[in-house]
């Protein structure tokens, strides 16, 4: 079965098209587990209380081992399990994140702890499909002032996103046959379409 990841810096929308794919794909008579990271598996929200607890300040490189740990588990305990039994697979980030928010960013050259590291905790449980949302930074910072939750996640404040939109759209570059770019710069419903226009040849 397919495994779909959803990219995109905050604000792109990428929780929101997560959903809406999962339902379409559920109406098309599919199985599908809705996962995300650094969430999913047993260490997922530890992870990420670490990650955002504003009295941290870990460097990227940190970081991207805390997150590497929390993928070995979610690959091996939640995405391995349900594509074995026969479930698409649809996460809210996956390695391209890791990339974009850790490796990107740094000032210190992380390609080959991140290449070594992909190898070890994910292997060839690639997606078979990534959507990265991109849209300019000002629409970005102006829709994460809108969220109707008023959930912020702090560490968004010292995020370099047009660094993280960068490291994005080299991911989308180095590997085109796995990622397609989509304008998140429109209407939920037209990002949605053009998606779906890209997940229904895996039907």
């Amino acid at each position: 079965m397919p495994f779909i990841s959803i990219e995109g810096i905050d604000g792109s929308g990428k929780t929101e098209q997560v959903r809406l794919l999962v339902e379409r794909l559920r109406n098309a008579g599919q199985t599908v587990l809705q996962t995300k990271e650094p969430d999913g598996g047993r260490l997922g929200m530890e992870v990420r209380a670490i990650l955002v607890a504003p009295d941290r300040q870990l460097t990227p490189a940190e970081q991207l081992l805390l997150v590497s740990a929390a993928r070995f588990d979610h690959v091996r305990s939640v995405i391995r399990p349900a594509l074995a039994n026969g479930k698409w697979v649809i996460s809210d980030r996956f390695i391209d994140s890791t990339y974009a928010f850790q490796v990107a960013v740094s000032d210190v050259d992380l390609h080959q702890l991140f290449r070594s590291t992909c190898e070890i905790v994910v292997g060839a449980t690639l997606p078979d499909l990534t959507i990265i949302l991109d849209l300019p930074l000002e629409v970005a910072l102006g829709r994460r002032g809108l969220r109707r939750d008023g959930v912020l996640d702090p560490a968004e404040a010292t995020r370099d996103f047009a660094a993280i939109r960068h490291g994005l759209l080299v991911m989308a570059r180095e590997a085109p046959e796995r990622c397609h770019v989509v304008d998140a710069n429109q209407t939920v419903d037209a990002v949605a379409c053009d998606i779906w226009r890209i997940v229904e040849n895996l039907l």
